[in-house]
């Protein structure tokens, strides 16, 4: 019976051949995959790291890409779930609901219902708070211990929410975040929902993000909602990166119960809280991951990326970009590592990274394309897409000139990565961004389509209606 074994040079996983014991994609060495050590068998969640190329010539300083694929699956083990009935602990919801003008009618009455339907699936036990924003903030339900006393509450309280007035998110944001910290639990989310401009009181996109990004450094969640064709999709994913949650996009009202409940069944589900990938590489190398969601810090040979919390039934790829000193001919660099979380159960638990490595060959003898993984470049160049559509979107929301400047270097970049896979395909990409950006200025909806499917690359976020979504 044949055995599983990876390559020590690109990563790749494969049954153990019938011949000569070498990589099918790279032609590097193979070894057996072992058993983990007895420390880490109680882990679950499933890690794997990837090389885009593995030669490199001597005596230069090289760009490499790792990817790193993280798997949660659709039910953690029993011994590490949450140790109640429920099998999961307590969570603290703050809905922060837009109620201006442009939400009148069916949008109000949709979000108003699946705001029931959220509050349905909360379990007795947990904390709710609502707020509604238009020219002025308001909290409407202050933070509850969720009861059927409570349920009826929020019932009547919502019927006497009308939409009116201007859109001051900023206001809503904070007031959300406050009252979520006010009786935080191990897991506790902001959802925010709005289908229009911010224009009262803060609308500098970093500087809203940045009440997000406080916000989860107290171990809050942020998740935004964005309805229809008129809001700000720069901002709302902003906010959600910085709040380490997730965006949706909804051109329908009668989407919005279906992706707010299952927002909501995310974060109730986590598979995997605190996720942090820890890396092992040369002296003098420097990494940075793709995604402004995953931070990372270096302290000499030792990094560390922070992927903070994955649903279950997730597969997350984390992007990484790595430079590496000049070596001599014959050298071998490697990187290896593992990743650190806690379960349900707040027990900490590990995975071991495996080991990619780099080869220094003879530099007047190396080709651009010597070493190239192409499966693996495949998959780094979609979330270079990814990364450059949401750079682009962000930049449209200061102006053109800085638009423009965005998507030129975004093309360059592409242009430049793609070359690995020839020079053909590398034009090719360059003209596909040119006529995609200018495609997300001209049309409202493809914008907000691009960055729906985008943020989706980055963060592996799930449709929820799927019969809308597709036609």
């Amino acid at each position: 019976m044949a055995r599983l074994m990876r390559c020590l040079y690109c990563g790749t996983l494969q049954d153990e051949p019938a011949g000569a014991k070498l990589c099918s994609r790279c032609g590097g060495e193979l070894a057996f995959v072992l058993e983990p050590p007895p420390d880490q068998r109680a882990s679950y969640l499933q890690a794997q790291m990837e090389l885009d190329q593995v030669m490199a010539p001597a005596g230069r300083n090289v760009e490499r890409h790792l990817l790193v694929t993280l798997r949660t699956p659709a039910q953690v083990p029993a011994d590490q779930a949450a140790p109640t009935g429920a099998g999961r602990s307590p969570l603290a919801l703050a809905v922060v609901l837009d109620v201006s003008g442009s939400m009148q009618g069916e949008k109000l009455r949709q979000a108003k219902e699946a705001v029931r339907q959220a509050v349905a699936r909360l379990h007795d036990g947990d904390w709710l708070s609502l707020v509604t924003f238009s020219t002025d903030v308001r909290c409407v339900l202050e933070p509850h211990e969720v009861s059927d006393q409570v349920r009826r509450v929020v019932d009547s309280a919502l019927q006497e929410v009308v939409a009116s007035g201007m859109t001051a998110l900023c206001g809503g944001l904070e007031l959300g975040l406050s009252k979520a910290a006010s009786h935080k639990q191990d897991t506790t989310l902001v959802l925010l929902l709005s289908d229009g401009q911010a224009n009262v009181g803060e609308t500098d996109i970093e500087k809203v993000g940045y009440r997000a990004h406080d916000g989860r450094q107290k171990g809050i969640l942020v998740s935004t909602l964005g309805v229809g064709t008129d809001y700000n999709e720069a901002l709302m994913v902003e906010i959600a990166t910085q709040g380490g949650g997730r965006f949706y996009h909804m051109q329908h009202a009668d989407q919005i119960g279906a992706y707010l409940t299952g927002e909501l069944g995310e974060v109730a589900a986590l598979a995997a809280r605190e996720v942090r990938i820890h890396l092992s590489i040369p002296s003098g190398a420097t990494l940075m991951p793709l995604s402004p969601a995953y931070s990372a810090q270096q302290d000499g040979p030792q990094a560390t990326v922070t992927v903070g919390d994955i649903p279950s039934a997730t597969e997350l790829e984390v992007p990484i970009r790595v430079i590496l000193p000049a070596r001599s001919l014959g050298t071998k660099l490697s990187l290896e590592g593992s990743v650190t979380y806690r379960s349900p159960a707040g027990n900490g638990l590990q995975t071991a990274l495996n080991r990619v490595t780099v080869r220094f060959v003879e530099a007047p003898a190396f080709q651009l394309r010597d070493g190239v993984v192409t499966p693996v470049v495949e998959k780094v160049l979609e979330h270079l897409k990814a990364a450059s559509v949401l750079g682009v979107s962000r930049a449209m929301a200061k102006g053109p000139a800085e638009a423009r400047q965005q998507a030129d270097a975004g093309r360059a970049t592409l242009r430049a990565y793609a070359s690995l896979l020839g020079d053909e395909r590398a034009e090719a990409e360059a003209a596909e961004s040119q006529h995609h950006f200018a495609a997300m200025a001209a049309a409202p909806d493809m914008a907000k389509a691009s960055v729906t499917a985008a943020f989706a690359r980055q963060r592996s976020t799930k449709k929820f209606d799927i019969k809308k979504d597709t036609k």
